[in-house]
């Protein structure tokens, strides 16, 4: 592929991933989009639905560590593919559910290693592979898709379900989403610049000093995770995570409590995704130019402030309609800037499996989001505690990503012959 291009190749793979990111999601929301439906019809609680919620995303989060491992290995091209027929499978077996064990099963298991084959890991990771000076912009693209998809599908889906059942338009986005994700992977999506004869950004390598990292700069897996920095951006990561996936779980239940109909309540995911779309790319690209841990501080506290300010009362639709948007707003600024900012600070190669372990802890930790949001509800009869305990969340993370400080390699001195000499080895600091 000539690297004359007028256009770089690399967009072309964003645009297919922003697609893949939109749809792919869906596998999971699926349920947020029919909770007052299933509950209506079956009769379920909303700690039961919840557990369902939080047994997707614990398998998400497993297989996003495959995910980030598939991706370095065989590349995203074939990792999204997979994802694709993963959620053809999983859409279909939700069309058949009546039980809870199968709940737990096709929604909870297959549907959650579908998206993992497809959401942020793939999508944030192939992504950085593509871009280096614009890899804050290139996240905020990418992670806004599946805040476009949720927008677009979930007050449809919810509307769709009360009008024609959930099992049909299950059977709807199974042959949708899975056909135009097998597409895009196959005739669009490309694993690297390099595999197409191109170079990050579209520009010339820059080549880099010898260190003990790759020769392409990255560092090795074992010794990224040596480092204070992965842990505490995995601790900010996991809390931050039970706040959206709690809030995200509950937000079309919540507008029901408020007022809503279960067709229109659906509107509540788009208020909360929907604005934080511009969020998302804007902070992805101020990442680029002020720093990239600056705008993650910036937007843990955004939300933080937010969250406080809603302890003083949620009574009615046009409240929690402008929280949402506030929250969603103040929660998207930061949030795509994970896994660019692991590429700055351990190079591109192992990214993706850097990048499946914090979700790890997203999905088993903020996976714990949607079950703890049902059980204060079924305890109390409000998200009152909820939200004290999202608070509680974002000051730790804010703590744990204030702490994160800049890596740096430090040459070991050794005497030869009674003369200091620098060693080709580097040992790592990491304060």
């Amino acid at each position: 592929m000539s690297t004359k291009r007028k256009i770089f190749y690399g967009w072309w793979v964003l645009v297919a991933l922003v697609v893949v990111g939109a749809l792919g999601p869906m596998t999971r929301y699926s349920i947020t989009a029919f909770f007052p439906i299933l509950s209506e019809e079956f009769g379920w609680s909303r700690s039961l639905i919840g557990t369902a919620q939080s047994i997707s995303l614990w398998v998400y989060s497993f297989f996003s560590i495959l995910t980030g491992l598939m991706i370095d290995r065989i590349g995203g091209r074939k990792t999204i593919l997979i994802g694709g027929v993963t959620c053809l499978i999983g859409w279909i077996l939700l069309s058949t559910m009546n039980s809870v064990w199968q709940l737990f099963l096709y929604y909870g298991f297959v549907m959650g290693m579908a998206i993992s084959f497809t959401h942020l890991v793939c999508v944030q990771t192939v992504s950085r592979k593509w871009f280096i000076s614009r890899g804050g912009l290139a996240g905020g693209i990418v992670g806004s898709a599946f805040a476009v998809g949720t927008s677009i599908f979930s007050p449809l889906l919810t509307s769709l379900a009360s009008e024609f059942g959930w099992r049909t338009v299950s059977m709807v986005m199974a042959g949708i989403s899975s056909v135009v994700i097998i597409t895009l992977g196959y005739f669009v999506i490309r694993d690297t610049p390099e595999s197409v004869g191109l170079h990050p950004d579209g520009k010339l390598p820059v080549v880099p000093e010898k260190t003990n990292t790759a020769n392409d700069g990255s560092w090795s897996l074992r010794n990224a995770l040596k480092t204070r920095q992965f842990w505490l951006l995995f601790i900010s990561y996991s809390l931050t995570g039970i706040v959206y996936n709690g809030i995200i779980g509950h937000l079309v239940v919540w507008g029901v409590d408020m007022g809503s109909t279960a067709a229109s309540a659906g509107i509540f995911v788009t208020l909360f995704n929907g604005p934080s779309i511009v969020a998302r790319i804007s902070g992805g690209a101020m990442g680029d130019r002020f720093g990239k841990k600056r705008i993650l501080v910036i937007g843990t506290i955004l939300p933080l402030i937010v969250v406080l300010f809603g302890l003083f009362g949620i009574t009615a639709p046009a409240i929690l309609a402008v929280f949402t948007v506030i929250l969603g707003l103040a929660a998207g600024f930061s949030n795509t800037l994970f896994a660019p900012y692991m590429g700055d600070l351990y190079g591109r190669k192992h990214v993706g499996s850097l990048f499946g372990i914090l979700t790890l802890g997203w999905g088993l930790i903020g996976g714990t989001g949607p079950l703890l949001w049902g059980w204060i509800y079924d305890v109390t009869g409000n998200y009152t505690s909820a939200l004290v305990l999202s608070a509680a969340c974002y000051a730790i993370a804010l703590l744990a990503t204030f702490f994160v400080r800049p890596l740096r390699e430090k040459k070991k001195i050794h005497v030869v012959f009674g003369k200091p000499q620098e060693s080709a080895e580097t040992q790592l600091v990491t304060r």
